[in-house]
């Protein structure tokens, strides 16, 4: 038995709604929930249409929120626009915030209060198997060998021997 699809614009528009209540969405992303819900494609995008003409859907303020949630988790702007990316936002709404986000961004500044925080005793100073713990952490986060072995030898070089 095929499941038919739902087709009340008002239903879809009021569970689009209620998840739009919880987080940003970007167009895409919001249409492939809603047709996986089992609404219908053609009322689906009708209703997306009608969210954006309404301002309560935007792909620029996704990205924006999207890479701001990323870098506060630690990652670098290429990474969370890589994952944005994958969420289906559009590219100029992408580019634009990529551009602001590397505006605030210092790599080394972040690396280095990534690493204070996920080894505040510095131990991978004395241990290299945690230093090659943390380099591969730190590399999985978006960031550049070479950010990373300035910011880790630099601690070293402050820590006594």
């Amino acid at each position: 038995m095929t499941r038919r699809p739902l087709s009340n614009p008002d239903e879809i528009m009021r569970v689009a709604l209620r998840w739009l209540g919880a987080r940003e969405y970007c167009r895409e992303e919001l249409r492939r929930k809603l047709e996986d819900r089992g609404f219908e494609a053609r009322q689906v995008r009708s209703v997306v249409r009608r969210l954006v003409e309404m301002g309560y859907l935007s792909d620029a303020r996704f990205a924006e929120a999207f890479l701001r949630s990323r870098m506060r988790r630690g990652e670098t702007p290429l990474l969370a626009a890589m994952k944005a990316r994958r969420h289906g936002v559009s590219e100029a709404a992408l580019s634009a915030a990529y551009e602001a986000a590397c505006g605030q961004f210092d790599a080394e500044e972040a690396c280095r209060a990534l690493l204070a925080r996920r080894d505040p005793a510095s131990r991978y100073v004395y241990d290299e198997r945690e230093r090659v713990r943390q380099v591969r952490f730190l590399r999985n986060k978006g960031f550049d060998t070479a950010t990373i072995l300035r910011v880790m030898n630099e601690r070293r070089a402050d820590m006594p021997e």
